[in-house]
């Protein structure tokens, strides 16, 4: 298996979006038949346009099987998180691919895309219902900011500083 890990191109927007409400079906089918999220909806502007934005993918035989991006943070919570941070979204692997090393791969090129736009702070926010989420991006190096209750789930908050 000959993996492809690339920043996304402007040929690929459409399935990275498809991609990613996918997965967001299968984590949050709750959710899916909601709104659609606002940086789907501009993901232009969000991932691409914006200088802290950053998409990412991995492909196997020109098709996306996994993902990572970051946005800038939109202080939507409460939370002591400095100016300048971006909030690390959309990691998702395909059933299939999970447990060979494509997600830790994956953060790897974010993190260095990261660096090299001089970003210094990341955030991002899982869910006990994920299983293991916590412990992998413990393993990335996020450390545990807050945990509470929100409306429909109970949220972990992490940072992690380049």
């Amino acid at each position: 298996m000959k993996l492809k890990y690339e920043i996304l191109r402007p040929s690929d927007f459409e399935s990275a979006i498809q991609f990613s409400l996918q997965s967001r079906q299968l984590l949050f089918p709750e959710l899916y038949h909601t709104t659609t999220p606002k940086d789907i909806e501009y993901f232009e502007q969000y991932y691409i346009d914006s200088p802290l934005g950053c998409f990412i993918v991995v492909k196997d035989q020109g098709h996306i099987i996994g993902t990572i991006a970051y946005r800038a943070y939109d202080e939507r919570f409460n939370l002591d998180i400095p100016s300048g941070a971006v909030e690390v979204v959309k990691l998702f692997v395909l059933p299939e691919y999970r447990r060979k090393g494509i997600a830790s791969h994956l953060c790897e090129c974010l993190f260095e895309q990261a660096q090299q736009k001089s970003i210094k702070t990341l955030y991002l926010h899982t869910h006990p219902f994920l299983p293991a989420a916590e412990h992998f991006w413990t393993l990335q190096g996020f450390k545990l900011i807050r945990r509470e209750q929100l409306k429909t789930y109970d949220t972990i908050h992490m940072q992690r500083n380049l």
